[in-house]
């Protein structure tokens, strides 16, 4: 058997969609020794060079940057319109009819999209898929009523032999579009992470000592609950005036913002590497991403598995998946509440020792790679190997 995997993303840069290409990827290939190659847009890698030499499989461009932003324009503008959908969708197709792409496909079993529709070269590799009579799968990681949810990205949902859904709420959430029931796959995701954190080493490299950390892992933006952290923090210091936080992720440092805590009680990795985001999760005390939009939380899985208790936001898919005081704790993106939610953890430690175990248990029993790629192959109608 021979998969591939296509997406936008090219499967070595930073971000969720790439590191799920990677964990798939490498999964098949070490566990059941299913070989297969990446296809992407995104041919620059923006991962650090560890990331791009581990890759299991080959990666090819599917086209330049500039071909596809080119088609973007024209695609979008018809994909805007509802009436004009079926147009957007033969446009897209017919910009794409590569002898290329027909002969990477016509070598594998399975070809598994990682997009949305709107990522614009879902549409063309569903017709090649359909040519090449393999099977079309998608990973769409919908945030509802965010994003992945228009009308242009249904229609290509609807077209697929399978869905992933990596939430209930997300599944229900497709199927109130439109999506037929029986498309849609629910499927959670293993820690992605590294498993040898060293937190001894970065708490020597950051001059933590003892104090305890609170890590903050996500795009710098509301949606990410970014802003209501940092709102929180000084209200979190009057009480546990030792506690550092620890951020790192893309986007605006929000210098006004941080120019109100002092600089000794915070630590900034920017993009860390694989291993400083290990490191920083066996390090902290607690995990907090108090996030609006999620299609799942995977950094909350990832905190679990380093067995530390996690804060989620209001996310309908991170509640879901969080047990509120079982194995972590729901705040709003509200400082005062926030910064509550913060100080239990951080002044009980026997309640962040109790949740943390908790979400241990549950990764171990519900989120691994076995549990992964077996509900992949079975979607691919795959004899699962022993």
């Amino acid at each position: 058997m021979k998969v591939a995997i296509a997406s936008r993303i090219h499967p070595a840069s930073v971000g969720g969609l790439a590191a799920y290409q990677r964990e798939l990827a490498s999964s098949l290939q070490s566990r059941f020794r299913i070989n297969g190659q990446f296809l992407s847009v995104q041919h620059v890698q923006t991962g650090d060079a560890d990331t791009t030499s581990s890759l299991q499989w080959p990666a090819a461009e599917l086209m330049p940057q500039a071909t596809w932003r080119k088609q973007h324009r024209w695609v979008s503008h018809l994909a805007s319109r509802a009436r004009l959908l079926p147009f957007a969708d033969t446009l897209s197709r017919v910009m794409n009819h590569h002898d290329a792409w027909n002969a990477a496909i016509r070598e594998v079993d399975v070809l598994h999209f990682v997009g949305t529709g709107w990522d614009i070269i879902g549409y063309p590799l569903w017709r090649e898929a359909r040519e090449a009579k393999v099977p079309f799968t998608v990973w769409p990681a919908v945030h509802p009523q965010s994003w992945g949810d228009d009308a242009f990205d249904v229609r290509l949902y609807s077209k697929a032999d399978a869905v992933f859904c990596q939430s209930e709420y997300e599944r229900a959430h497709l199927l109130s579009r439109g999506v037929p029931e029986e498309k849609l796959v629910r499927c959670g995701l293993p820690p992605m992470c590294r498993s040898n954190g060293n937190a001894a080493r970065i708490r020597e490299w950051l001059e933590l000592d003892d104090r305890p950390v609170v890590f903050f892992l996500g795009r710098r933006d509301a949606g990410k609950g970014y802003p209501a952290l940092l709102d929180a923090w000084p209200l979190v210091l009057r009480e546990c005036p030792e506690a550092v936080l620890l951020l790192a992720g893309p986007g605006d440092a929000d210098e006004a913002r941080l120019s109100r805590i002092s600089p000794e009680s915070l630590r900034d990795l920017g993009c860390p590497t694989e291993q400083e985001k290990a490191d920083a999760y066996a390090a902290c005390d607690a995990f907090c991403l108090p996030s609006a939009h999620e299609s799942f939380g995977i950094v909350y899985v990832e905190a679990w598995s380093y067995g530390k208790p996690v804060v989620c936001g209001t996310a309908p898919a991170s509640r879901e998946l969080v047990e509120n005081n079982v194995t972590g704790m729901w705040a709003e993106q509200e400082p005062k509440k926030l910064a509550e939610s913060l100080l239990r953890l951080l002044t009980d430690p026997e309640h962040r020792l109790r949740l943390g175990l908790a979400g241990l248990r549950h990764q171990l029993t519900h989120f691994t790679a076995e549990q992964m790629v077996g509900t992949h192959l079975k979607a691919w109608g795959a004899q699962l190997p022993n």
